[in-house]
């Protein structure tokens, strides 16, 4: 009975699954990128924003080169994003390519020790608010709300003081931990 219902699920769901096109980052739209999960509208405008400045994508890899987009989002979208309409290439392993070189299309090199934040970290002492809208957690208002603690206040020597700012909680300060910077 169980065999019948697994075969019945696959039967109805298999259709979906081939259905499902995976995002291509070099040419979506704030809206279709906003869809990806972890992607708000500030995330998908400052990746519209990356490809404007910097090109196109070489690899789904390079999103960690984006503000606000660090390896957890990237693990949370990387199979279901391509960069460009024939991208079928597996993921890179970990050794073989870094970000940047992804980005820029130079030859693979060992990645380099971290010396500081994750790379694409946001910097909360000097971020303006649209940067800071791209926290997990961070919308227009308590954008504005940081800058303007940080004006009146001084800078902030950890992430953590973020909580020192009316509506910011623990649970938003673990949210942009990974992402954010102060120096």
């Amino acid at each position: 009975m169980f065999r019948w219902l697994i075969i019945v699920l696959w039967l109805v769901m298999a259709p979906f699954a081939m259905a499902m096109d995976k995002v291509d980052v070099n040419s979506a739209d704030i809206a279709l990128l906003d869809t990806l999960p972890g992607i708000g509208p500030a995330k998908a405008q400052a990746i519209v924003d990356f490809r404007a400045q910097n090109g196109p994508f070489s690899s789904p890899e390079a999103l960690v080169q984006v503000p606000g987009i660090g390896p957890a989002t990237l693990a949370n979208i990387r199979m279901l994003v391509v960069c460009g309409a024939d991208d079928a290439s597996p993921a890179p392993t970990e050794s073989s390519t870094t970000p940047a070189a992804a980005l820029t299309g130079q030859a693979p090199t060992e990645a380099p020790v971290p010396t500081g934040p994750a790379s694409g970290a946001i910097n909360i002492n000097t971020a303006t608010a649209a940067q800071l809208e791209t926290l997990p957690g961070i919308g227009p208002t308590k954008a504005a709300s940081i800058v303007a603690d940080r004006t009146t206040n001084g800078p902030y020597s950890s992430c953590s003081d973020l909580s020192r700012v009316n509506g910011i909680g623990p649970a938003t300060v673990a949210n942009v931990s990974g992402m954010c910077a102060a120096e």
